[in-house]
């Protein structure tokens, strides 16, 4: 795959995984699939501005698309590395290196160690149709993919602890809230019913 260009390994990438020629970019809704369950979510605006850099890191790293794997171990790699000025993207990786740190969590590590020591895809100046004509091996070189990662750290033990707490509470806040909330609702209406 390292002769094609992102272009055409992305093409490869969505006709492998039966998406739509865009990734999915342009739809109203996307899928995602656990095991044998399929949810439907919005697909906002800013998470389709996302899809791209998004997709390219799955070919770039050859991490895959299924959410307890390949899933949780880009979004691992996406926080290491950093997801810039992507608000939605920092909330999606965070909640799923919350859900890998319950399912996989020596993979979340390692996948966060990679990122840490490649740069950021989100953070490039190049645009999109740049990057998209870039060959692969090319678009490997400059995030620093196309070498072996190195032993994990202490910074990379305690920066991984740091995010894991973050991550913890990204995905747990927005439960407790609605957990509140309907908790208010359900008292609102025995106190109605009651009196």
């Amino acid at each position: 795959m390292t002769g094609l260009t992102i272009s055409d390994a992305l093409s490869r990438h969505y006709i492998a995984h039966g998406l739509p020629a865009d990734g999915g970019e342009s739809q109203p809704w996307f899928r995602v699939h656990i095991g044998p369950i399929t949810l439907r979510l919005p697909n906002p605006p800013a998470r389709r501005r996302a899809v791209f850099f998004h997709d390219v890191n799955h070919i770039l790293t050859g991490y895959n698309t299924t959410f307890g794997d390949g899933e949780v171990a880009i979004a691992a790699f996406e926080v290491g590395s950093g997801c810039g000025p992507f608000w939605i993207v920092w909330f999606i990786n965070l909640s799923m290196f919350a859900i890998g740190l319950v399912m996989r969590p020596r993979a979340v590590f390692y996948a966060f160690v990679r990122g840490r020591q490649a740069v950021s895809l989100y953070g490039r100046r190049e645009d999109r149709n740049t990057l998209a004509a870039m060959p692969v091996a090319e678009a490997r070189a400059l995030l620093r993919l196309d070498r072996p990662p190195h032993a994990p750290t202490l910074a990379d033990s305690l920066r991984f602890a740091a995010w894991s707490l973050v991550a913890m509470v990204v995905l747990l806040a927005p439960i407790l809230a609605a957990f509140m909330a309907l908790r208010g609702v359900v008292r609102l209406a025995v106190a109605f019913i009651v009196s």
